[in-house]
């Protein structure tokens, strides 16, 4: 996990007197400031730059998410009722969160349709013609774990749910 430094120094000198930790004028040894840096990861409102593959497979298995594993580096897949996700974890901290599937047969026209109508995801046919559907976390603001279960939550409880009804209303078949 990486922290916005500015953001860091901001959230130390506003967290340390309600936590405990005191402030002076001397450098920060090491464990001083992996308690802040403990501190902040468990705030509500910590804010980082990025989380690695490891501290989001943690959050999946904390959310009670099966078969939670690191496919390659930067992609986590787990599944949810039933259906398998892969969570991307790009270099700057951003994220996506994949679902496809081969099942649906929409044409140009509906993923257009779709996409013009629908908020917080896209969808798209790859090169093989199955549909995908994906929706972004941009962490140029910073982020937090918080973030990370709703942006998770809203895909799979809303916006999956929604465009696999789309589908079978539009279904080519």
């Amino acid at each position: 996990m990486k922290f916005a430094p500015s953001l860091f120094v901001s959230l130390i000198l506003c967290l340390a007197p309600i936590s405990g930790v005191s402030i002076s004028a001397h450098a920060a040894t090491q464990s001083e400031i992996e308690e802040a840096i403990e501190l902040l990861r468990n705030s509500s409102s910590g804010l980082v730059d990025s989380y690695n593959d490891t501290e989001v497979k943690q959050i999946l298995r904390d959310e009670g998410y099966g078969s939670v594993r690191i496919i390659e580096q930067g992609e986590v897949r787990f599944k949810a009722d039933g259906k398998v996700y892969v969570l991307y974890i790009h270099k700057d901290g951003d994220m996506h969160l994949y679902f496809g599937s081969t099942d649906m047969n929409l044409n140009f026209e509906n993923i257009n349709e779709w996409n013009r109508t629908t908020r917080l995801s896209r969808a798209y046919l790859d090169e093989e013609m199955h549909t995908a559907l994906e929706t972004d976390l941009l962490a140029n603001a910073g982020i937090n774990k918080e973030m990370i279960i709703e942006m998770i939550k809203v895909f799979i409880q809303t916006s999956v749910p929604r465009f696999i009804e789309f589908a079978k209303e539009n279904s080519q078949n």
